[in-house]
């Protein structure tokens, strides 16, 4: 069964079904290669099949979901091929904006995205999935932001459930303290203004996937395309 959180202030049905099939996608509530129910799905969000078939068509042109005429829509599977492009365009992007923000985060700056670090510690202990899956998400947007490149993040975050399926897998089968090790080194590159070791942080980060990549598809073969 789907998860439905409140529908936002001025959101229209369409992009309200677009974001919560997304995150039911990307929590694999919704998992790869399951039939969307369209009945079923509009009783959940609470809207008619009108708005609930242009999301599915959205998330089609994304990739996310497959329409079959006459057969049925699907969760896409993971395609290990595309997974890899986000990767490596995140890799290019925050390797440059981790230098960058060498020379302009403030001490307020660092502070936030320490706490971001020391929460997400409180909530491994707990073992608490989604909620380090939200603080990585929001470690990750507030370093565009401080860059002051949010044209850049909404452009990876358009492409980027693909990469955060893989991400919320890892949480499960892999150690999740590695990925909080790589956020504490950035910083401290970032508190000595060290471009060149925050830069190969960032980098490192971004091979997280390729160190984990075996262990998920032994974990989940299903989940992945052929």
């Amino acid at each position: 069964m789907i998860e439905c959180t409140p529908r936002k202030n001025r959101e229209s049905a369409r992009d309200y079904a677009a974001r919560i099939l997304i995150e039911n996608i990307v929590h694999t509530r919704l998992e790869p290669g399951q039939q969307l129910m369209e009945q079923e799905l509009c009783q959940a969000l609470k809207i008619s099949r009108t708005p609930l078939r242009e999301a599915m068509l959205e998330l089609a042109g994304r990739q996310l979901v497959e329409i079959r005429p006459k057969i049925g829509s699907y969760v896409t599977r993971i395609d290990p091929a595309i997974v890899e492009q986000v990767r490596h365009l995140r890799s290019v992007l925050e390797s440059e904006l981790a230098a960058m923000a060498c020379s302009i985060c403030n001490r307020r700056d660092l502070e936030r995205l320490w706490e971001n670090t020391a929460v997400w510690r409180m909530y491994i202990e707990r073992r608490q999935e989604e909620k380090i899956f939200s603080l990585d998400k929001e470690f990750h947007r507030m370093i565009y932001e401080l860059c002051g490149r949010m044209y850049w993040y909404r452009l990876v975050e358009s492409a980027a459930p693909h990469f955060d399926r893989t991400t919320v897998l890892s949480l499960r089968c892999r150690p999740m303290e590695h990925i909080l090790e790589d956020h504490e080194a950035l910083l401290r590159a970032l508190e000595a203004g060290d471009e060149n070791a925050a830069r190969a942080v960032a980098a490192h980060h971004m091979e997280r996937y390729r160190e984990n990549i075996d262990t998920i598809r032994q974990a989940y073969p299903a989940y992945f395309k052929e």
